[in-house]
């Protein structure tokens, strides 16, 4: 229990023990009378009670001495304490920062024990008034600590309803705290420990994200400094947190907090909409948007590497007739399989995208004329590798392709595409179901 309460409790069982008195109480007030009890003998009272209005405050009490209770209105919650009608009152004004009808009250019961009524007891009584600024003091100091504990509850409060992971560390740099969700996510208690027990779980939590290497190298030039802030994304695979950092300074210059905020939510929703802008709705594999970004990229790495690249142009045969006969449902069908039976003929680094209607693009990073060749080879194999179920029909499929080399400094994506649509054309008018490159026939069915 707190000192100034012990001390409170005593200087008022002292008083009520000096004065003769049957009930003593303690209490701060707001200007509006609202009272809140803070210690009271010999019985304890913790409801809280109003002060009727022009109440105590009203009278002059300078001389120190009990007066009969008359028409002073006392709270029901002080008479149910004194357990009889109340006779004889006492009130000691201790006004107080923020609770300026603050004070004490002493109370003599009706039927009570005949009084001394000495001079000795009346100089006593008469010099309970003389300790109001201790009354005071101590009255402030308990508002003090009450307040302090109301606050350091609701920071609890906060610390725990929070919808993040908080690890506090204190200005001297050796004690922090973290609460639930940071015990959770650190695989320690929750509550107060040494800050060098909290470091280890910290670099272990972020060597185990996806992206500890990109963390390291932020962390790493901010080590030394005391006044550093930081937003960094932690990728922890199944789990994403938005970390938020920065110093907070009190007693030390070392305090710092981590907020660990879940965004593994936000993060999925961002993906799903960055594949939704880079995919293409019916076949799942990358858009027109996509391939041209990447096929930039590529061009680029392709010339900064001296090593080759290729481009292919892949369209279904006959897919208007396919469509007229089997219906746009068949069509779409066919479209999907051409394009799940192309990407696992792919190699890892190969981009295959769907241009618009029957016409697909591949992108062919580091490969030569022999590559390409070969890779444009197994793709007219794949895509004519058995029919097609769509509906009760089965749907024969074959496709012709056309290929281009990067060639030249100034080439570029635009360049590539028409060679390969110019070999693309070629392929089709002389008998379809073939390859074809910008330097002749390469094979067919």
């Amino acid at each position: 229990m707190h000192r100034g309460y012990n001390g409170l409790q005593a200087l008022c069982r002292f008083a009520l023990a000096a004065s003769g008195a049957d009930l003593m109480v303690a209490f701060e007030a707001d200007i509006k009378g609202s009272a809140i009890p803070l210690s009271s003998a010999p019985i304890t009272i913790s409801q809280t009670f109003q002060l009727p209005s022009a109440y105590l405050d009203a009278l002059d009490w300078t001389d120190g001495m009990p007066r009969d209770i008359d028409d002073i209105r006392l709270p029901s919650a002080i008479l149910s304490a004194l357990g009889r009608p109340a006779r004889r009152l006492l009130f000691i004004p201790t006004p107080v920062a923020g609770a300026p009808r603050s004070g004490i009250i002493l109370l003599w019961g009706a039927n009570s024990p005949p009084e001394c009524d000495c001079p000795f007891r009346r100089g006593i009584i008469s010099s309970i008034p003389l300790l109001t600024d201790t009354f005071g003091q101590m009255l402030e100091g308990r508002r003090s600590a009450r307040q302090q504990r109301l606050i350091q509850d609701r920071f609890s409060d906060l610390f725990e309803t929070v919808p993040a992971a908080i690890v506090v560390l204190d200005g001297d740099g050796r004690t922090g705290l973290i609460n639930e969700r940071a015990a959770a996510l650190l695989d320690v208690a929750a509550g107060r420990h040494e800050s060098s027990a909290l470091a280890m779980p910290m670099r272990e939590l972020r060597r185990r994200c996806r992206n500890h290497e990109e963390l390291d190298t932020t962390f790493q030039a901010v080590i030394g400094k005391v006044d550093y802030e930081s937003k960094t994304l932690w990728d922890l695979g199944d789990r994403q947190f938005a970390v938020d950092t920065h110093p907070v300074h009190g007693d030390g210059q070392k305090g710092r907090i981590w907020l660990f905020s879940d965004v593994t939510a936000q993060q999925k929703v961002a993906a799903d909409l960055r594949s939704l802008a880079l995919s293409d709705a019916l076949t799942g594999i990358a858009n027109r948007r996509h391939f041209e970004e990447s096929a930039r990229i590529a061009i680029e790495t392709a010339r900064a590497t001296g090593k080759p690249l290729a481009l292919l142009m892949i369209d279904i045969d006959h897919f208007k007739s396919i469509n007229d006969s089997y219906g746009h449902p068949a069509g779409d069908e066919v479209l999907k399989v051409v394009a799940s039976r192309c990407s696992a003929a792919l190699r890892e680094d190969d981009l295959i995208a769907r241009l618009g209607g029957e016409e697909f693009v591949v992108l062919l990073p580091a490969t030569d004329a022999g590559e390409a060749t070969m890779i444009a080879e197994r793709l007219r194999a794949a895509i004519a590798n058995g029919a097609i179920s769509a509906g009760a029909a089965a749907i024969d499929v074959r496709a012709s392709i056309g290929g281009s080399l990067l060639a030249g400094s100034i080439d570029m994506l635009d360049m590539l595409l028409d060679r390969a649509d110019a070999a693309l054309y070629r392929a089709k008018r002389e008998g379809r179901n073939r390859v074809m490159f910008e330097s002749g026939d390469i094979g067919q069915a």
